[in-house]
């Protein structure tokens, strides 16, 4: 069903307009706070309708027992990857708290986000001070390791990490396990595999960017891009190298060995190694090779395999 739709239907359901007169009754003098604590009850009375049916059909009918089961569903939504945060389900359930207290006054006994619900304080994005230079402005070379630390966990370019819409790809990531990524040469869209690595680093890397924003317009990219390039350097990387780091990492989580570049054997050393832990001939090693790297390819968005020859292979 449309959302405009459903809110609408649920603003005449007897189990809202209740709930609704008694927090404009108990809040008139506090209008912020009543129409906060509207959009909560609206939002539960949506949750209660749509899974309860008909058992919730006035405000009496409310107990203690469904704001818990409502608890326990927004523990699932954050689960599911629908939340960055559990601040906003939090915030959610103590606004329902405050609006049960204001109708039923000492007899309700205030439902615990943990305890009651499982429902703790948990965040995807880092909370931290900004660390500052003598200037009073955010370390670059701080933000250019968030920077490549992204790229490090999803394989993507320089560009492409700066472009990527952060809360959307963690979103994403947490909900479906993959990240969608556009290719800033040709636009094509492909699938990046979000692991816990991935997670991390994309709510590091929002956190930078809320801090990248401080700074004046010239240094928002070019001075940026400039210490992005410097850290990369002393890390051991090369200017767009820091996604080798993915690739050698996805090559070891699909064959469960090392590349020939960690282990230092050289190919056929390598390609025999691979048949003798997958129990397979060396042809069929040499497939499962191949087939590897293509996917890889496919996730990193290059055409083939030959580029990954530079972050795999020994070379010769």
């Amino acid at each position: 069903m449309d959302k405009t739709l459903q809110r609408h239907r649920t603003r005449r359901h007897t189990l809202y307009r209740e709930g609704a007169s008694q927090i404009t009754l108990a809040y008139s003098e506090d209008l912020k706070k009543q129409r906060h604590l509207l959009g909560q009850w609206l939002k539960f009375c949506i949750w209660s309708i749509s899974q309860d049916g008909g058992q919730l059909d006035t405000l009496g009918s409310v107990t203690r027992e469904h704001i818990i089961r409502y608890g326990r569903y927004l523990k699932t939504e954050f689960l599911n990857g629908n939340y960055a945060s559990t601040a906003a389900p939090l915030g959610y359930l103590s606004a329902l708290n405050t609006v049960m207290k204001a109708i039923r006054g000492d007899a309700w006994q205030t439902v615990s986000p943990r305890q009651d619900c499982g429902l703790a304080a948990v965040s995807c994005i880092p909370k931290r001070k900004p660390a500052l230079g003598q200037d009073g402005l955010p370390d670059l070379t701080e933000l250019a390791g968030y920077l490549l630390a992204l790229q490090a966990a999803l394989g993507v370019d320089l560009r492409e990490a700066l472009s990527l819409d952060l809360k959307q790809a963690l979103t994403e990531g947490r909900r479906t396990g993959f990240v969608t990524v556009a290719s800033w040469r040709s636009g094509m869209r492909r699938q990046v595999p979000c692991r816990p690595v991935a997670v991390q680093a994309l709510g590091q890397a929002i956190a930078a960017r809320r801090l990248q924003k401080r700074l004046p317009k010239p240094m928002a990219y070019d001075d940026f891009v400039i210490a992005h390039k410097k850290l990369a350097a002393r890390k051991g990387y090369s200017t767009h190298t820091a996604r080798g780091v993915y690739v050698r990492e996805r090559y070891q989580e699909l064959t469960c060995l090392p590349a020939p570049m960690v282990s230092g054997l050289d190919q056929a050393a390598h390609l025999q190694a691979l048949a003798d832990h997958a129990g397979k001939t060396l042809s069929e090693a040499k497939g499962l090779d191949k087939h590897t790297r293509h996917r890889i390819a496919k996730e990193i968005g290059v055409l083939g395999i030959e580029p990954l020859k530079a972050y795999l292979d020994q070379r010769v």
